[in-house]
This record gives structure tokens, sequence and C-alpha cells, in this order.
């Protein structure tokens, strides 16, 4: 649990998994000069490292365990530690989930931090998206907003798939949705050259994706043969 806390407490940090590593081995009776050693740094550097992460535990490593001087806020991070999964996930920034537990801790309970959020709309926007996602994930509904679909229909082709004209029917049968699908990014404040960039990174990942499957296709085929 001590290891836990630690690794929620450090969080997105770089060196979060040598730093634990340190604290792993150094409650396993290895020296500072040791574990210095093992990791390619300063025994002063370990010491640093290993009393920094006493005083986050309240205790426990170098000095005694006081538990009512412990950082609550561990224990919160330990119960929700998949909230780093959605923070990295949904981009929200490495710092956001040290303020959602903050507010967490204040609030007492998630129940109280949502209904919190929701009466100040406008403080800490990226701490009230993510507890928003938190509350969805936790009610088993998907953190992702529901996209809404064109009313646009795609008109079907009316010639064979080898016909030379049939691109150019597709891209008359996709510019409707094509052009709806890009007024309603511009409306949501993105430039143009922002969404034809994308529509072209996108297309571009389709065709890969496309001709990676049918590579695969073919090197199944010739080894059923």
């Amino acid at each position: 649990m001590l290891l836990e806390k630690l690794q929620a407490c450090w969080g997105f940090t770089p060196t979060v998994d040598r730093n634990v590593a340190l604290v792993e081995g150094f409650l396993k009776g290895k020296r500072f000069a040791d574990l210095a050693q093992e990791h390619g740094l300063s025994t002063t550097r370990v010491r640093q490292i290993i009393e920094r992460a006493d005083r986050l535990v309240g205790g426990g490593i170098l000095t005694k365990a006081q538990p009512s001087k412990a950082a609550p806020r561990s224990d919160f991070m330990v119960d929700y530690s998949y909230v780093w999964n959605l923070a990295e996930m949904h981009r929200l920034g490495s710092v956001t989930p040290h303020h959602f537990f903050k507010e967490l801790e204040c609030a007492g309970s998630l129940e109280r931090l949502v209904d919190k959020m929701k009466r100040l709309p406008r403080r800490a926007r990226t701490t009230r998206e993510l507890a928003r996602l938190v509350w969805q994930k936790e009610r088993g509904e998907s953190p992702w907003p529901a996209m809404k679909r064109s009313s646009i229909a795609i008109v079907e082709p009316s010639c064979p798939v080898d016909h030379r004209d049939r691109g150019l029917q597709c891209q008359l049968a996709l510019e409707p949705a094509f052009q709806e699908l890009a007024d309603r990014a511009a409306g949501s404040s993105w430039t143009d050259d922002e969404i034809a960039y994308a529509l072209l990174e996108l297309a571009d990942a389709r065709l890969k994706s496309n001709s990676a499957n049918c590579a695969t296709e073919r090197a199944i085929d010739r080894a059923r043969r």
C-alpha cells in the first residue's frame, strides 16, 4: 500500500518508476550507497528522494509512521488510480490530477465534488472536466461525448468497381458530408488550415491502415496455401 501511495503521489513524474524502485530497495535493506550505484545517482540524491517519499506518505520509510499526519490525498489517489489514465487519455495535463485530488479531498467524496463543480461552472475548468470523466466512469458510462450524426445521405455508386469514373463519383458523393463536417469543425473554432491538415492526416492514416490490412490478408492466404 505504501508503494502504491507513492506511485499515485508522483503521478506523471518522468522518474516515478525509478523513485519507487529506490524506496522499495531501501525498504528491503539496501544502503543509500548501493542504491546510488545501482541507479547511477549520487548518494545525496538518493537520500533526498527517499526523504521526500517519507514526507509524502507521513512516515514509515525513514521515520516513524504517523498516519494522522499523512497527506489524505495519498489515500484518494490510491482509490482513484485510474484518474491518471483518464487525464492522460483526454490530454488534460499532468498537473490536473493533483488539482482533482485536492478538490476531492476538500469535498470529501466524489458525489460532493461533482455537485460542487456543477454549482461553480466557471471554476477550475480542467478539474471540472476530470470530475465529469471520473463520475461517468464510475457510473459505467462512456466519457466520450456522443457525436451528432450527419443527416446527409451518401449516394450509392452507380458504376462497377473497375470503372474509370468510380473515384470521381465517390468524391461527389462525399462532398456534401465533407463540407458539413468542415463547417461544424469551423463552428468549434478550428481554423481552415487546421481542419484541412487534420482531414489529410486522417485520410493518410486510413490509407496506411488499409494497405497494412491487405498485406496481412495476402500473407495469411500464402500461409494457407
